[in-house]
């Protein structure tokens, strides 16, 4: 599709600094997370509710809780937001998402993940500058985390209403994958490249094409095999 092809035009680094508006559940679930996953990313929440951003405090241990609205500039400015390189903006209301999204790329963030319910917004998102719009319906917090990190798995879009996700990945040089054949890897059914970008060149791989080291490999799965994608890409020796 034309929005994965997108991410081939520009190289993105692993997001260390990550400003997430919302202590809601989704919210909270997801700092809670990268604390235990990824403690390398510093990371800010702002949530508007004094008592929830004092609960959200308690059950956080790394993550700096600031109490205030993520509309105001000077909560942004608090927040080091300019110097944030992603926006997580998971409130429970659309409009501070969107807004809260575009002030921080006003001021500088050059990365917006944003959760939107009203499906009614989807056509204006690209226009106004929102990088990753999120489905509820569609999206967990594993999800959110792989759009932040932008590692090994760096793009991810769900279709067909989360049945299928198209996924683009990076091979990198600690990957098993290097070296092999597509007919060494044992996909399940479900799984299939679909290309490989290698050096700018786009490749239409065979069952004889090997891996090389910085390929960028789209692949379209059904959702209950995206685990498998995620484990061939974690250069994790068990896996073969």
């Amino acid at each position: 599709t034309d929005r994965t092809m997108k991410v081939f035009g520009h190289e993105e680094e692993e997001a260390r600094r990550v400003v997430i508006v919302g202590g809601g559940n989704v919210g909270l679930n997801l700092a809670a997370l990268k604390e235990k996953r990824h403690p390398e990313i510093t990371l800010k929440l702002i949530e508007v509710n004094e008592e929830r951003a004092n609960y959200v405090a308690e059950k956080l241990e790394s993550t700096v809780v600031l109490k205030g609205d993520a509309l105001d500039r000077e909560m942004l400015v608090e927040a080091s937001i300019a110097s944030a390189e992603t926006i997580v903006a998971v409130a429970d209301d659309d409009e501070v998402n969107i807004l809260s999204s575009l002030l921080a790329k006003r001021e500088g963030c050059p990365r917006a993940i944003t959760l939107i319910n009203n499906i009614i917004y989807g056509p204006l998102l690209g226009s106004l500058g929102i990088d990753v719009a999120l489905d509820p319906r569609e999206t967990t917090v594993s999800t959110i985390l792989r759009n932040i990190r932008k590692g090994r798995i760096r793009d991810l879009h769900s279709i067909q209403n989360g049945k299928a996700e198209i996924i683009e990945a990076e091979v990198l040089d600690s990957s098993e994958l290097v070296g092999k054949a597509i007919s060494e890897l044992k996909l399940q059914a479900h799984v299939k490249v679909g290309m490989i970008v290698r050096g700018g060149e786009a490749i239409t791989p065979t069952s004889k094409t090997t891996f090389e080291t910085g390929d960028r490999v789209v692949m379209l799965t059904l959702a209950d095999a995206v685990k498998q994608v995620e484990q061939m890409f974690s250069a994790r020796a068990e896996f073969f």
